[in-house]
């Protein structure tokens, strides 16, 4: 029971995201890998057609010669129809047609990861040698055999990928050090890059550390492996005091509610069209 001094917590509906001065709608999740490929390549190719269809239409609008305008109007219309029929078939899979968010900010969020690398036949025979071995961990990837070290969810992923991007910028940074060294002809200059040097490796192998303990991964050849993502589409001002009407009971909600959407940080690991 709520007193007079108590405030209520505010509702948080996880259907509902803040990103970029806009409140997002989870349109779908996907918990396949292999559905999440082929989505992402179908959402890819049909929303670059769509922005075909909207370009020609601009270009229809501006043209003043009715000959130009009545080949670019064909040109639309085949793309529309065709658009139209592989449309018909994404919303059958999916269950949303991609006319209704293709010109629209939308994003793929990811929130389940595994980190995978590869192995050899006589790498997982010294693997399975582990009393913690799980058969499952070994999975197949065409005609590569790979070994989940990890796996990741949440918040934790934006914080790996911050993580990993570190590491491969201070390997570039090696690199780049030894080449200068080979390179370098003064001795001075060679002892100083040295001194660089020896910095970029101390830190790197900490940060390695790092990630070995906090993921498992102790390996360079990372593969990604996303298990479940959300797929997030903005909502219109209009569009969303009709979802809250809808669910929160009264459109008077709305600023409240897109207030206490959850907000995506910047560095959340996402792919935004």
């Amino acid at each position: 029971m709520t007193t007079a001094t108590e405030t209520p917590a505010p509702r948080v509906d996880s259907n509902l995201l803040q990103h970029d001065n806009k409140v997002f709608l989870k349109f779908v999740t996907i918990s396949s890998p292999d559905t999440l490929a082929r989505f992402n390549n179908d959402l890819n190719v049909m929303t670059a057609q769509a922005r075909r269809i909207l370009e020609v239409n601009q270009r229809i609008a501006a043209t003043l010669t009715t000959g130009e305008k009545d080949a670019l109007t064909k040109v639309r219309d085949g793309e529309l129809a065709d658009f139209n029929q592989k449309d018909d078939i994404f919303a059958k899979v999916y269950g949303f047609k991609v006319d209704s968010v293709a010109i629209r900010p939308h994003f793929i969020q990811n929130t389940a990861i595994q980190l995978m690398t590869p192995v050899t036949d006589e790498q997982v025979a010294e693997l399975r040698k582990n009393p913690d071995f799980k058969e499952a961990d070994i999975q197949a990837r065409g005609n590569t055999k790979m070994v989940v070290l990890s796996k990741v969810t949440g918040d934790h992923i934006p914080v790996l990928n911050n993580s990993i991007e570190v590491i491969q910028v201070q390997q570039n940074t090696i690199l780049q050090l030894r080449a200068a060294e080979q390179a370098a002809t003064d001795e001075a200059a060679k002892a100083r890059i040295k001194e660089e040097l020896a910095k970029a490796t101390d830190v790197l192998t900490k940060n390695a550390e790092f990630m070995g303990k906090t993921y498992g991964v102790v390996t360079n050849n990372l593969v990604f492996d996303v298990l479940e993502a959300h797929f997030w589409v903005a909502l219109t001002p209009d569009e969303l005091k009709a979802y809250i009407a809808a669910n929160h009971g009264t459109a008077g909600e709305t600023l409240a509610a897109a207030a206490d959407a959850p907000k995506l940080d910047s560095k959340k690991d996402k792919k935004s069209s």
